[in-house]
């Protein structure tokens, strides 16, 4: 058969998962594209704000929406398919609701609020019709996937992905504003379009307000928000904190190679698109031993990817500027976090699919909180290179903690068989660690970076079938 004929006969959810897929790659791809561009034409202190920017975005998304888009909205979706369209428009109600309530509070201390974000009046008042219209889009978007409408998904998002930083450039270059050209840009495309779906929901739906939807949605979600919140403060307060201890200059410079260190996610979103639901399948037919292969696959398959990265920094810093050559030492270190990240992911989806969240949000908080402490001690001291290893230390900690509790859950099933082969696992990230740190000792002999970056690359060729079957047998789920 044809590529095409087989792609023709593929299920429905097949073809979803492939164009989901192609859709976050097209997202974060333009994204990472327009870096090198930003960076260009902003001074290190501007692209520090934009940065900064988005880190208070993010962080504030989460109280103003209690994420009501994320796990509670996909639950109720599938356990609930005759009201769709009512339970929608009443979480937007919900929702809506909420953001007014914080924008009452922001009333009352935009004169500290305002200088905090570095947004006047006028722009945060766009940022919170942003709070309220943007959950529409993701509502919708989430739709599309439990209902496998993949074609409308596709053709919107990047439809938005392309426009955002069209209009964003095209202010830039037209006005005066500088990095706000970014900001302004940005939530002129999100509110356009998350006006269109809130008033599309409420169209449909014809319900602001139900008292059963809003009772579990609240019940469901606020005790989740501490976790939430942790995650995002542990992926952004390193940029707030190093604008507020050594300047946007500093935080700018930070920024870039946390951006290309993050593209590391757009993989790992991919692998656990179908690592997760594969997982849980095998959880659920007690076929430990299978988990435990792929698994070690999957991290040697990551661990490659990190100390590709890390072998290849100084040519990825080609694409900045001479301003942020310094920072070529910060790729490996955060690159290696993105890593821990996997694995402590890894752990916590057995704790998830058991129903334990309690230890979830505990090790979510303690491991933000620790980053915050760390940040507070050592950035002050050693400037904005320490944020890398702050947080490389409390995703170690995440990772620690996860580990503990999945053990835990395990012996509370009274599942004796090994999920995970902990021993291989943990001796091959001692072995990554050691292997990225050697790297930075590297940069100043290329024939032996060279030779390292060949012999990697060597592997994958050799190993690539493997590669390919272990991904098609995820895929399966049987």
């Amino acid at each position: 058969m044809s590529v095409i004929d087989k792609y023709r006969n593929m299920p429905v959810q097949a073809k979803a998962s492939i164009w989901y897929a192609v859709c976050n790659f097209f997202q974060k791809g333009i994204s990472f594209i327009v870096v090198p561009v930003y960076i260009r034409l902003l001074t290190t202190a501007e692209y520090g704000e934009w940065n900064i920017f988005q880190s208070w975005r993010d962080i504030l998304i989460v109280i103003a929406s209690l994420n009501l888009y994320a796990g509670v909205y996909t639950k109720t979706l599938v356990d609930n398919k005759d009201d769709r369209d009512r339970y929608t428009s009443s979480m937007q109600g919900l929702g809506t609701l909420i953001t007014i309530a914080l924008f009452g509070i922001y009333v009352f201390t935009r004169g500290l609020v305002n200088p905090l974000i570095g947004l006047n009046t006028k722009y945060m008042l766009l940022l919170f019709l942003y709070f309220i219209v943007y959950p529409a889009f993701s509502f919708w978007g989430t739709r599309q996937r439990v209902e496998y409408k993949y074609k409308s998904m596709v053709i919107v998002t990047a439809i938005v992905s392309l426009m955002t930083p069209a209009l964003s450039l095209a202010l830039f270059y037209l006005t005066d504003l500088r990095e706000l050209a970014l900001v302004l840009g940005f939530l002129i495309v999100q509110c356009a379009v998350g006006l269109v779906f809130y008033v599309y929901h409420f169209f449909k739906g014809k319900c602001f307000f139900n008292k059963g939807y809003w009772k579990y949605a609240v019940k469901f979600n606020v005790p989740l928000i501490p976790h939430y919140l942790s995650l995002i403060v542990l992926g952004q307060s390193d940029k707030i904190m190093i604008k507020y201890y050594c300047g946007e200059s500093d935080a700018g410079i930070y920024s870039f190679p946390y951006q290309i260190a993050s593209a590391i996610n757009v993989v790992i979103t991919a692998i656990n698109g179908s690592r997760v639901p594969w997982l849980y399948e095998q959880l659920k037919a007690k076929i430990y031993n299978r988990i435990s292969k792929i698994s070690n696959y999957l991290v040697v398959l990551m661990g490659g990817i990190v100390m590709l990265i890390a072998l290849l920094a100084p040519e990825i810093m080609l694409i900045g500027t001479a301003d942020y050559k310094e920072a070529v030492f910060v790729i490996p270190v955060v690159t290696l976090g993105v890593f821990f990240t996997f694995v402590y992911d890894m752990f916590a989806s057995i704790e998830f699919y058991y129903g334990a969240t309690k230890y979830v949000m505990a090790a979510s908080v303690i491991g933000a909180v620790s980053n915050l402490i760390l940040n507070a001690w050592l950035i002050p001291v050693f400037g904005y290179i320490a944020a890398a290893y702050t947080t490389l230390i409390s995703y170690v900690l995440f990772m620690v903690m996860h580990l503990v509790f999945m053990k835990i859950v395990l012996k509370k099933q009274s599942i004796k068989e090994q999920v995970y082969n902990l021993k291989f696992i943990i001796l091959f990230t001692v072995l990554l660690t050691g292997i990225v740190f050697l790297s930075l000792y590297t940069y100043q002999y290329p024939v032996m970076r060279y030779s390292l970056i060949a012999s990697l690359l060597i592997l994958v060729i050799v190993f690539r079938k493997k590669i390919v079957d272990m991904m098609s047998t995820m895929k399966k789920r049987k």
